[in-house]
């Protein structure tokens, strides 16, 4: 990441460390990023008017805190320091409310979505030294940490508690997600996808209450961010032709191709779509 990442956050630098961010995992699509200060640039490029300078110096403090940590028990201190020092812990009061994925509001509150709290999870352990991500665990998102005592893994929503197989297991029929671990459920997920995950609640939650033009600027800057992800891109176009916005619809897809992206299935996809919206230009 570039300077970028040490400068309040506005507008234009919020939008340049997404820039950077594309462009690092562009390279490298499991590179590691700042999460937690990229979370508070979606938040500030959604409210533009929001000062999140607290949040910054927030998360400075979580950091500092957590840098004394490193010869600990993660399953210990992680949850001590997140959940009964700062308070943080998961909204069962309100666990729609799209607000438990906008990091700002989550700092503010000390309330979140699973994802939410695990990118401040993440940013504590990091900060540690011990390494971090999120899990490919279905319906509920959970941590590892790999640091003194070998691997833990942690429920950031419910407190910070420490997941073992069986609890896992016991989570996974809970969420009605299956019976059986498997070795996916254990796999890391990459820090952009992290972020795409925070975000993907929210626009959900606005098409969901037929706020599309709402859920098309939380799909923008989705793509920033994934400017080569061709989900996101035919996500768009979808919605932009179901609502009568053939030409809209065509020049996402059109910037898309131009800019070389994607693998061949994809571009072959994206070629029979904008040729399928034409005729309906015609």
């Amino acid at each position: 990441m570039t300077s970028v990442s040490q400068t309040a956050l506005t507008v234009k630098t919020a939008g340049a460390l997404l820039d950077d961010a594309a462009a690092a995992c562009r390279t490298d699509p499991g590179a590691r990023l700042d999460m937690a200060r990229l979370a508070l640039a979606l938040s500030v490029l959604a409210r533009p008017e929001r000062d999140v300078s607290a949040g910054l110096a927030h998360l400075e403090e979580i950091a500092a805190r957590a840098a004394g940590l490193a010869g600990s028990n993660p399953s210990e201190t992680l949850p001590s320091l997140l959940a009964d020092e700062f308070g943080y812990a998961g909204d069962t009061d309100s666990y729609e409310d799209m607000i438990n994925a906008d990091l700002a509001a989550v700092i503010d509150r000390r309330r979140g979505l699973p994802v939410a709290l695990g990118i401040l999870y993440c940013h504590a352990a990091r900060a540690a030294g011990w390494d971090a991500a999120g899990l490919s665990f279905p319906a509920h998102f959970l941590i590892r940490v790999d640091g003194p005592g070998g691997r833990h893994i942690l429920d950031p929503f419910h407190g910070g508690r420490a997941m073992d197989a069986g609890t896992m297991r016991s989570l996974l029929r809970h969420m009605g997600a299956g019976e059986d671990l498997s070795a996916e459920h254990h796999q890391d997920v990459p820090d952009r996808l992290v972020l795409l995950r925070l975000q993907n609640n929210i626009k959900l939650r606005r098409l969901q209450s037929n706020d599309i033009e709402g859920g098309l600027a939380v799909l923008g800057r989705m793509r920033r961010l994934a400017p080569d992800m061709a989900s996101l891109v035919m996500e768009e176009a979808a919605i932009l032709a179901e609502g009568g916005a053939i030409l809209g619809a065509a020049k996402a897809v059109k910037g898309y191709l131009a800019a070389g992206y994607g693998a061949i299935e994809d571009r072959t996809e994206m070629e029979r779509f904008l040729a399928s919206i034409q005729t309906r230009l015609n």
